[in-house]
């Protein structure tokens, strides 16, 4: 049973992902939460820098100012790396800075405690993964004084909950930044979404769909509207999805629930799928009341991949790229030539390049290494 507090916490994480001027009070509401000093939630994304970010507590700039310097970023990679090696995204790494102090002057560890443990006035830290690929990183941590107790297995289980949230918060934060950088009305923002989205206000009534969704509607077996505008799907899921949105939307007052979460929908004689994250929303001013909000996806749509991004780390072509879409889709090398209309020799001295350039050695490496780089919307 999640705590008066927790719950409070994770309502403010959802209004942060749509009003990011607000993680600096969530950080805040953790720290307290979880008997820590300091905080430091960020991103780094490659294919789109300026979804970059730093969000921190009780962190002196100047501490910053020296985590920022290459090597000492260098030094962290070296020493906290192992942790996270075998870690999956959602992962919690419960670590301890004291026994640098004492190591030998000029060690990795004594460097990093004097530069950047040392002037923030803090010993210990849990971690949680939220994303990791080769473009892009994400990690929520708090820490604590030297004179405080280490962080427990409750403590990072506590981590734990609160960073599937966070997962969300970062997901809608990703969708959402340049749009709001422009200062558009909230639905204008939702409107230009390139997934399905919809709204449900606190009476469960449809209040907004955005156009993608609309179409979803008109072509979809397992989703639809019954004559109160509720959202209605096949009578083996409607009890959990009014459940999930009436967690969304903080209707039970036990508290004994989770804020949201994910269903699948399917409907096997007609072949037809989606995928729902069903999630609080709060965060614009112009909205009177709670309301849920629910991102759709065909459990079948195209995985894309970051075109860019492959060109300018891996130098490959443009046919090459194409070789890369059709496969990642599943096509053998026979279906690829007959999709792309040449010879079958012409698609293996191109999978021959690919490989060289990527440094894969399989076609299993390469779909790996494909799935890495591709751009669509994780369902956590």
């Amino acid at each position: 049973m999640l705590t008066e507090q927790e719950n409070k916490v994770i309502g403010m994480i959802y209004d942060a992902a749509l009003n990011p001027s607000l993680w600096q009070e969530v950080l805040t509401e953790i720290v307290d939460f979880t008997g820590s000093t300091t905080a430091i939630f960020t991103a780094t994304d490659q294919l789109s820098p300026h979804y970059d970010f730093v969000f921190t507590h009780n962190i002196p700039p100047e501490s910053m100012a020296a985590y920022q310097d290459e090597q000492v970023k260098v030094l962290d990679l070296r020493l906290h790396a192992p942790y996270w090696a075998e870690k999956a995204l959602g992962d919690t790494v419960l670590n301890t800075f004291a026994p640098y102090a004492s190591m030998p002057v000029g060690t990795d560890e004594f460097i990093f405690y004097e530069k950047c443990a040392k002037p923030t006035n803090v010993s210990h830290v849990a971690a949680v993964l939220l994303e990791r690929s080769v473009y892009s990183w994400a990690v929520f941590a708090v820490h604590r004084a030297p004179y405080l107790e280490e962080y427990s297995e409750q403590d990072g289980k506590i981590l734990k909950r609160l960073g599937v949230h966070i997962r969300r918060a970062l997901q809608i934060y990703r969708q959402m930044i340049i749009l709001q950088e422009d200062k558009q009305d909230i639905y204008h923002v939702l409107d230009h979404f390139k997934i399905g989205v919809i709204l449900v206000n606190q009476d469960y009534q449809l209040y907004y769909a955005n156009t993608i969704v609309k179409k979803i509607f008109e072509r979809c077996s397992v989703l639809d509207l019954d004559k109160n505008n509720n959202l209605k799907t096949l009578k083996k899921f409607q009890e959990r999805l009014n459940q999930l949105i009436s967690s969304a939307l903080f209707k039970d007052n036990s508290l004994d629930y989770d804020a949201g979460g994910i269903l699948s929908l399917y409907d096997d004689k007609e072949n037809d799928s989606l995928m729902l994250s069903i999630l609080p929303f709060s965060g614009a001013a112009k909205l009177q009341q709670r309301k849920a909000i629910i991102f759709v996806t065909s459990t079948n749509q195209p995985q894309y991949l970051a075109r860019d991004y492959l060109i300018q780390k891996y130098k490959l072509a443009k046919r090459e790229l194409d070789v890369c879409e059709l496969f990642i889709h599943g096509l053998s090398l026979e279906q690829i030539a007959e999709q792309m209309n040449i010879t079958y020799g012409s698609v293996r001295i191109y999978i021959k390049n690919i490989f060289a350039k990527t440094k894969c050695n399989s076609q299993t490496e390469l779909m790996q290494l494909l799935m890495n780089v591709t751009l669509e919307f994780e369902h956590i």
